[in-house]
């Protein structure tokens, strides 16, 4: 992910980002990992095809990209049945929990109609491997500071 701007699932003050490096995010080594996983809701039979194509579309719609109107509007009303639990009504996300901003257009695993689809049909988890047992607290401590430095974060 992008260190430099003001987007940042687990949230970008200091404290969050010396957490995140600490203890990981989806990392094995720490029980105290961040860890947040979106449905497959493709692979796992949750939706079926027409419907995350809908989804995407409304997705889509969010930022402005271009997108099927009509699409976009029954991908609405999955949203909001499937989905606004997690990110919310108006789609943007819950940082408390690493829960993505979806109205941002600012997405991590790519912005075109097919990368969107493929996170909704089978998303992708990245790992961050926990650094605090590793590198000590002192430098996660330094390595939180030159992160936050970088002019991301809040």
């Amino acid at each position: 992910p992008n260190l430099n701007d003001d987007d940042w699932l687990w949230g970008g003050d200091i404290n969050n980002i010396y957490l995140s490096i600490k203890h990981g995010i989806r990392s094995e080594d720490d029980d105290d990992t961040r860890s947040s996983e979106m449905s497959a809701f493709g692979r796992d039979d949750l939706l079926k095809n027409t419907e995350i194509s809908d989804v995407t579309d409304y997705v889509l719609s969010l930022t402005e990209h271009e997108h099927d109107a009509a699409k976009a509007k029954m991908g609405a009303d999955i949203f909001a049945k499937n989905c606004a639990s997690c990110h919310g009504e108006d789609a943007k996300g819950n940082q408390e929990d690493g829960v993505p901003n979806l109205a941002d257009a600012i997405w991590l695993r790519g912005d075109s109609r097919e990368e969107i689809y493929a996170q909704i049909h089978t998303p992708k988890h990245g790992v961050m491997p926990a650094w605090g047992e590793r590198l000590g607290d002192s430098a996660v401590k330094q390595l939180t500071l030159y992160v936050y430095s970088l002019g991301g974060g809040q």
